[in-house]
């Protein structure tokens, strides 16, 4: 009996090892992880529409300059006017372009081009920048009516 017992537990022990060793058992294949959403893409401000009026603030050679902007038309053949109001004659806008919430216009001040980008945060009021020649300078303004 000594020795049927011995084979016993010699037979468990291996039974046991054989089971724990990991080299003779097939391991569960590992789960592929669950597939990760993509963000959603942020929210494209509204496109702007640029018709209406503006007014406009800057500084030009130490001194500030006010008026208003008058943008009339629709997409590819917007025309219009910019209006100092003291200092400076009225140029008229040959071109304006919309990206997003960016307007920029084109006028033709006496043979030179007239460069205004105003950049809206969502609401009425913008800042901007202009170029004239050599001349530039910060913009500040807002929209006034369509």
């Amino acid at each position: 009996m000594k020795r049927e017992s011995a084979a016993i537990l010699m037979f468990a022990m291996l039974a046991i090892g054989a089971c724990s060793s990991g080299g003779t058992t097939a391991e569960a294949p590992a789960q592929a992880p669950a597939p990760v959403e993509a963000p959603p893409a942020p929210a494209q401000p509204e496109t702007i529409d640029p018709v209406g009026s503006y007014t406009f603030s800057t500084s030009f050679q130490g001194m500030t300059m006010t008026g208003g902007i008058i943008i009339r038309g629709e997409p590819g053949s917007y025309t219009g006017m910019v209006e100092p109001t003291e200092g400076a004659p009225p140029v008229e806008i040959y071109s304006v372009t919309v990206e997003g919430q960016k307007i920029t216009v084109y006028a033709d001040a006496g043979g030179d081009d007239l460069i205004m980008t105003m950049q809206f945060a969502g609401g009425s009021s913008y800042t901007g920048t202009w170029m004239l020649g050599f001349d530039s300078g910060e913009l500040t303004g807002e929209k006034v009516q369509k």
